[in-house]
């Protein structure tokens, strides 16, 4: 497969280039960024031949099967368009887009020139959430009825690019960053429910930003299961904090800690699976499996593509939702298109 990257900022370095450069049947074949001084360092790091400050002139000099798109959010939507007028399929770092008129417009151009595009929630490859996805699917411990999650990153100064800052080139604040991926894993998890109602309130721990640093939200499915989430980039706690409970009638699943349990007559049976424990491996494992998915499937070794851009659309509706929601219409009911699969 022959395969480039565009953006070479520290999810390129640290995640994407590694795990494509230790694959046997991928074949990176240049880089893109407008900081050509960064993208010849990685080129050299992993012995990549070509590198470009401008994805056009790549898309024209290389007959190229995949290209990743590593960029800031506002150019996922045209660096998408013109990959995908090109004949090139494409991988989109979360979000897929600023908004959902964007992901529609991406999705669009996907089948007009019959490619794919897949969107990295990589905590869909996580072992842990594969396994609860699992038996939420087979209705072991019974229907899911509520969910709690938080995910409060102590401060943000060291961990956000400024881009992540600007409403205009972000698209939103802790919403499109963590609150994207808590609601992606979250509603995979539950099968894709159709979206019932929201309600959403927010408290701007730094005034300075123009955009939101804290968020709560209760999302009600159709499903019957009520989602309650908490997120933020600079909550006042010490250390980190995330995790989430999902209960059902007769048991319940956590994460951080993975935990499978059961109520049998009046005690709690452990229905945990074996899988690796450590935040590090897991998070590699993530990231290795869904790439090779990805792979495995434009190499027609998977029919069904997961994550895929009608998936991005539909979680960028109930964001949607919630933004509604915090702008002050309370109990906002939207008309979802998507469905219970």
């Amino acid at each position: 497969l022959q395969v480039a990257i565009v953006g070479c900022g520290g999810v390129a370095q640290i995640v994407h280039l590694p795990i494509l450069h230790s694959m046997k049947n991928v074949d990176v074949v240049a880089l893109c960024d407008i900081d050509t001084r960064k993208a010849s360092i990685l080129a050299n790091r992993f012995s990549i031949s070509h590198i470009y400050d401008d994805i056009v002139a790549m898309l024209n000099s290389h007959e190229l099967d995949l290209v990743l798109i590593l960029t800031p959010n506002n150019m996922h939507l045209p660096m998408s368009l013109i990959a995908l007028e090109k004949g090139v399929n494409v991988f989109l770092e979360r979000p897929a887009a600023r908004t959902t008129a964007e992901a529609e417009r991406i999705a669009a151009a996907a089948k007009s020139f019959n490619r794919h595009v897949m969107v990295g929630m990589h905590s869909r490859f996580r072992p842990d959430i594969k396994a609860i996805r699992k038996v939420v699917a087979q209705k072991t411990l019974g229907e899911i009825f509520f969910i709690r999650a938080e995910w409060m990153q102590a401060s943000f100064e060291v961990l956000k690019q400024p881009w992540l800052l600007s409403k205009r080139i972000a698209g939103g604040g802790v919403l499109m960053d963590l609150g994207v991926q808590l609601l992606d894993t979250t509603w995979w998890m539950l099968g894709k429910p159709r979206l019932k109602s929201v309600m959403a309130s927010s408290h701007q721990m730094d005034d300075n930003l123009e955009v939101e640093d804290f968020c709560s939200f209760q999302l009600g499915f159709e499903n019957s299961a009520t989602f309650t989430a908490d997120i933020s980039w600079n909550f006042t706690k010490p250390q980190d904090r995330f995790g989430e409970v999902i209960y059902t009638s007769i048991g319940s699943f956590t994460l951080n800690p993975f935990r499978i349990s059961k109520l049998w007559q009046g005690k709690q049976i452990d229905l945990t699976p074996p899988v690796p424990r450590n935040g590090a491996i897991l998070f590699r494992q993530a990231y290795q499996s869904q790439l090779q998915h990805y792979v495995n499937f434009l190499q027609g070794r998977e029919e069904a593509l997961e994550s895929d851009i009608a998936d991005a659309i539909e979680v960028h509706r109930i964001l949607d939702a919630i933004y509604a929601s915090l702008a002050g219409n309370v109990n906002v009911r939207p008309g979802l298109e998507g469905s219970a699969k």
